[in-house]
């Protein structure tokens, strides 16, 4: 088996939300971060083997030691043989389930009362204002008639702080969310939240994030 560029480049994100990576049969891959506060899954081209990965930065590693590695799972899935054109192979061995932080159910969203279109420019832009700002934070406020993404501290309306205009709602609310837990790819999300605490960014293939939303959000939808 070798993996596709688009399965790598996703295998590292997934690894900025858990370092743990626990392939199960079948071509979708999914994770879930140590605090259970943000969710990932994806399908993708390639069909796995049940395989648990401990450290996946070490997993991404080894087999960035080959510039095409082929990928040889044992047949009992205990290991994985990185290898190319006979110059040689790095054998990385699987780890038991049970010590693994992975998701255990798919998660079913529920209905939700706002949405919008994140733009990879403003995704990217959040981004940087919050370390531009010193910010933790990140709101998406309603106030009745406009929805507003604002960057900075949700305390104190006279700080420092980016904001951008992302439609229009007749709803009241303030959504809040931590900058370092939006850990997606670079790119164009659908955004949805809803008030049970949790909100979605799709994107325009399968791969979608769940993000918990903040306790002191408050919804007057």
């Amino acid at each position: 088996m070798k993996l596709s560029k688009d399965t790598i480049e996703l295998i590292k994100n997934f690894a900025t939300i858990n370092s743990n990576l626990l392939l199960k049969e079948g071509s979708k891959l999914s994770t879930i971060s140590a605090q259970k506060n943000v969710m990932a899954d994806v399908d993708v081209t390639e069909t796995f083997p049940s395989f648990g990965i401990y450290d996946l930065n070490e997993f991404l590693a080894a087999m960035s030691l080959f510039d095409d590695p082929e990928l040889t799972f044992s047949p009992d899935n205990k290991s994985v043989v990185f290898s190319q054109g006979g110059i040689g192979s790095y054998k990385f061995f699987a780890a038991d389930a049970s010590v693994l932080t992975a998701p255990t159910k798919e998660i079913t969203f529920p209905a939700h009362e706002i949405e919008f279109d994140m733009s990879a420019a403003l995704l990217n832009l959040i981004h940087k204002s919050g370390s531009v700002s010193r910010s933790a934070d990140v709101s998406v406020i309603g106030d009745g008639s406009k929805m507003t993404v604002y960057v900075g501290d949700k305390k104190n309306a006279t700080a420092n702080a980016f904001s951008n205009v992302v439609g229009t709602t007749d709803k009241t609310f303030k959504v809040n969310l931590k900058v370092e837990n939006l850990k997606m790819l670079p790119g164009d999300y659908k955004v949805s939240i809803s008030s049970k605490k949790i909100s979605r960014f799709k994107s325009n293939r399968s791969l979608v994030y769940y993000v918990a939303v903040e306790a002191d959000s408050t919804f007057e939808v």
